[in-house]
């Protein structure tokens, strides 16, 4: 995903990986709050050991949502997904998991900065309006009459 095409810009690009970054990170948080209820059933840890086991179980999450969603947001070479003796996916999984892990407002607030970047491109480019057309010769199609009666 962060290869950009002849067919896709670098702005299209970025948002696609950072909307699939959001996905992943979303799904890690609720991956995350469902186990941290069942190991504190009766809300947040206080202590700072237990707040390092939020976030390492936070870590874990990501790598695992990242394992099982079968995506590549990385464009990791080799990958295969769903390939568990592959080192390349296992590379992608752990640097996605580190990513996602984070939280989705982060990646919320990226993809709001990106999506104002594109708007703001397109009233550019509104503003200016068309490139001019090179002069392009016209075809004339004329009426011929039918004479009546055949």
């Amino acid at each position: 995903m962060l290869q950009a095409t002849a067919s896709t810009d670098l702005s299209t690009t970025l948002t696609n990986f950072v909307m699939a970054m959001v996905g992943l990170s979303v799904a890690a948080e609720r991956v995350t709050e469902t186990i941290k209820q069942w190991i504190w059933p009766s809300g947040s840890p206080t202590s700072p050991r237990n707040a390092a086991m939020v976030q390492t179980l936070a870590i874990i999450s990501g790598v695992l949502v990242s394992a099982l969603s079968g995506l590549n947001p990385l464009s990791v070479k080799d990958f295969v997904a769903y390939q568990w003796s592959n080192h390349a996916d296992w590379m992608c999984w752990c640097v996605t998991g580190l990513l996602v892990c984070g939280g989705s407002a982060f990646w919320n607030h990226l993809l709001d900065i990106l999506q104002a970047t594109k708007v703001q491109k397109e009233q550019v480019a509104y503003r200016t309006g068309p490139a001019p057309v090179a002069d392009v010769p016209q075809l004339v199609v004329a009426a011929v009459p039918v004479p009546a009666g055949d």
